[in-house]
């Protein structure tokens, strides 16, 4: 008897901790109701369910959660392991009439999980259909079905520093739509920067890269079917990993890394983009690469990319007025180069301006500080070169099957890299890359490129900048001196582990009573 006691004991704290919710509807009233009566009495762990039906929300929810919540719907449609296929049904639908139905605010050292719901925009929501924004580095998007259609819709938004992991769901839009599935914004208010409706970025572009950690908002084991994977701005660091984009026409499936645009926000910071397959149809002339980086650090290795103009296209929209109409400063960023500029804000090093404020193949500066006019380099007060380190992009072990009709002599299309611009971007300087077919001719001995083999076969020899990938240690080695190879990356363990110890077991109802067992938990429902 003795032994049960500890137990009996407890039964009380235990009725007292988390609690499911569940809505009366999927209507947004209902929902907003078991929003309020947890938060009433909130507690880590609890569940807010919404069962099945199919409903359109005209107001957006909003919501600020201290504690760990699992928002939980009865099922969607969603992808299996490597974005390879799709499974299930779409049981709890939301559509979005409004431009931005879900808006909710995390904390730090606290999980928020949305599973189960199908999210359908009928409208024009830029900003997001699903907003999750705060500092939680516990965020779980899994298991849902969001479909964009309308053209620049974003589909689930990440901003704040939010980092965690969106996993096994099924992005659809129809064909030929300019979407956004996923954007992420999650460098505006990095490590605890006060940026509270100032998307600015400058704490993201003053820190290292930390590739290969938690540090990053991951996207893995998706499906993206027609539309464009996403899009990034404002110090973003994202992983897109084993996931599958597949287009039923030429057009889409592309994922773009926005550079300086005329506003104040800062470019994107860092990405790495590996083990993913996209694919167009065999058609000639297909007119986009799969990948657009206009700033910031990039590792792409591992892909198997088919049907495409190209694979990553680098550029910097500051050269000109193509893209946008920058102002000089203090009032803007001003143009990199003679032609248009210069800018302070660049280290013009020749006419082109290199290298340029947040430039592709760039990474940690000087803290940059205040709004325009005021905006500064806080080291010196002024408007000034912040010191941006040199931070390659590397791209290797990918696999590419260029578009029909494209011959693979690099002059402009069927390229593994398809440099835009090679006064700012140069090969073997501001970024390495595989050799072989569309990509470096030769072999690699350690004076170029990214080499790869098992690590017993590394150079002896390196010029500094050069890359190799060892197989066998899964590890990608830099020389970062003449004749010195040091360890550089090593991915981050996959699957992500918030998708093992961030996922709650459905809940078990017992009919006629008025409590629920979840994982061993006795809670009130």
């Amino acid at each position: 008897m003795r032994k049960l006691l500890p137990l009996l004991l407890l039964w009380p704290s235990l009725l007292a901790a988390q609690a499911t919710y569940t809505a009366s509807s999927c209507s947004e009233s209902a929902v907003a109701t078991a929003v309020a009566s947890e938060q009433a009495a909130k507690h880590d762990g609890d569940i807010i369910a919404i069962p099945s039906g199919s409903c359109s929300w005209s107001s957006a929810l909003t919501q600020t959660f201290t504690n760990s919540v699992t928002i939980e719907g009865a099922g969607a449609i969603s992808a299996t392991s490597g974005g390879s296929s799709t499974t299930g049904t779409d049981l709890t639908s939301i559509t979005d009439d409004v431009g931005g139905d879900v808006i909710l605010t995390t904390t730090a050292g606290k999980s928020l999980r949305i599973t189960g719901i199908a999210f359908v925009g009928s409208s024009l929501a830029s900003n997001g259909m699903i907003d999750i924004l705060g500092a939680s580095s516990a965020v779980r998007f899994d298991h849902n079905h969001v479909t964009v259609t309308g053209t620049s819709s974003v589909g689930l938004r990440y901003d704040g520093s939010v980092t965690g992991v969106s996993d096994h769901n099924y992005f659809s839009s129809p064909s030929n739509v300019l979407t956004n599935d996923i954007a992420f914004h999650n460098g505006v208010g990095w490590n605890g920067s006060s940026e509270s409706g100032n998307p600015i970025g400058d704490h993201s572009w003053a820190d290292t890269d930390h590739f290969g950690t938690s540090e990053f908002m991951y996207a893995e084991d998706n499906q993206f079917d027609n539309g464009d994977v996403g899009d990034a701005h404002d110090g973003a660091r994202y992983v897109l990993r084993y996931n599958t984009i597949l287009q039923t026409v030429v057009g889409n499936g592309q994922m773009y890394n926005h550079g300086l645009t005329d506003a104040r926000g800062r470019a994107t910071r860092a990405a790495e983009v590996y083990m993913n397959v996209f694919t167009q149809p065999g058609t000639t002339g297909a007119g986009n690469p799969a990948y657009s980086i206009n700033s910031g650090a990039l590792l792409f290795w591992g892909n198997t990319i088919t049907q495409y103009l190209g694979v990553v296209q680098i550029d910097y929209t500051r050269k000109n007025s193509a893209t946008y109409t920058y102002e000089a400063t203090p009032n803007g960023w001003g143009y990199c180069g003679t032609a248009l500029g210069p800018s302070n804000w660049d280290e013009n090093n020749n006419s082109a301006g290199y290298a340029c404020l947040d430039q592709p193949g760039r990474g940690k500066g000087d803290l940059l500080a205040n709004d325009f006019p005021s905006t500064v380099d806080t080291v010196t007060s002024t408007i000034t070169w912040p010191n941006q380190a040199l931070d390659p992009i590397y791209i290797w072990d990918n696999t590419y099957t260029p578009s029909g009709g494209y011959s693979g002599s690099c002059s402009g299309a069927g390229c593994l890299v398809l440099n835009n611009d090679t006064a700012l971007l140069t090969n073997n300087v501001d970024f390495y890359q595989q050799f072989g077919t569309y990509a470096n001719s030769g072999s690699f001995n350690g004076t170029a490129g990214v080499g790869q083999g098992l690590y017993s076969a590394i150079p002896s020899t390196c010029t500094v900048g050069v890359g190799y990938w060892a197989t066998d240690t899964t590890t990608l080695y830099v020389c970062t001196a003449t004749n010195t190879w040091t360890s550089y990356y090593t991915p981050y363990t996959y699957p992500n582990p918030l998708t093992q110890t961030n996922a709650p077991a459905p809940a078990t109802f017992f009919s006629g009573g008025t409590t629920v067992l979840k994982g061993g938990t006795v809670v009130i429902n």
